[in-house]
């Protein structure tokens, strides 16, 4: 609920009234309070604002009114009194907002009616997936097999090391790549390359862990100064990286990836 003279309702972090950004414009609608009521004045016509399903340009607002933006539902209505055009105040009334601008004695209230049911998924948790399953790496190849093994796939983990600039995701999976060649080696006798192997997929997760932290901070950011371009690949990043996890952040990423598609009018 918003209590004020002058209300912008938009997906702009200053808006009082903030939609998803899926749902508005910057700045999308326009409520003030002046002499005789409450007026609405359209910002965006993409898509066209309404008042109780019909567009407008600019109009009064009537008693409880309904303004409507995509999916989104607001009613509004005035709380105090109304200045007159001489700007006094009928006598014996009150004026509520007197604390807060002494231009007017009315408020707006607008409460919002999301029918998204994604709206508290656009909420970020404040917990976030491992990306590395606990537990030690175990090999489950024969002693005879376990050289050969790790050989094989000490190939493959330094092969998605390399590429993990181009998709992080690859870094990710080098990580018990290399822990299991190191059980291998262990297994195979070979304890020199196992733990050469071990100081790989740590040095690797340390390092693609500090990177996870880096992108939700950017994204964080981005989404708060509406930095929609720098959002939508902080975004695109934490998708692959957390690829095949489940859990309230995954969905978030995917919620805020969709709004993104949509607001930046880009395929997927």
């Amino acid at each position: 609920m918003v209590e004020a003279e002058r209300a912008l309702i938009g997906s702009g972090a200053h808006c009082e009234i903030r939609l998803p950004i899926d749902q508005a414009a910057v700045e999308h609608i326009l409520i003030q309070v002046g002499a005789g009521g409450v007026f609405a004045q359209a910002l965006n016509f993409e898509p066209s604002p309404t008042i109780g399903g019909v567009p407008f340009t600019q109009a009064p607002l009537p008693a409880d009114a309904v303004l409507g933006v995509n999916a989104t539902q607001m009613l509004v209505s005035i709380a105090g009194d109304i200045v007159g055009a001489g700007g006094a105040k009928p006598k014996g009334k009150t004026n509520p907002m007197l604390l807060i601008a002494a231009m007017a004695g009315a408020s707006i209230v607008a409460w919002m009616y999301l029918s998204d049911d994604d709206d508290q998924r656009r909420v970020e948790p404040q917990e976030y997936p491992k990306l590395w399953d606990q537990g030690a790496a175990v090999c489950e190849k024969s002693p005879n097999d376990a050289l050969a093994f790790a050989n094989e796939k000490r190939t493959v983990a330094e092969a998605k090391r390399e590429r993990r600039m181009f998709h992080v995701k690859d870094g990710v999976d080098a990580v018990p790549l290399y822990e299991a060649t190191g059980a291998c080696f262990d297994k195979a006798n070979d304890k020199a390359d196992g733990d050469a192997m071990r100081e790989m997929a740590n040095a690797l997760r340390t390092e693609i862990d500090s990177d996870y932290r880096t992108h939700r901070m950017r994204l964080q950011h981005a989404m708060q100064v509406n930095d929609f371009e720098t959002a939508r690949r902080e975004v695109r990043t934490l998708i692959q990286m957390t690829e095949g996890k489940e859990g309230p952040y995954v969905t978030y990423l995917h919620v805020i990836d969709r709004d993104l598609k949509q607001k930046l009018g880009r395929p997927s």
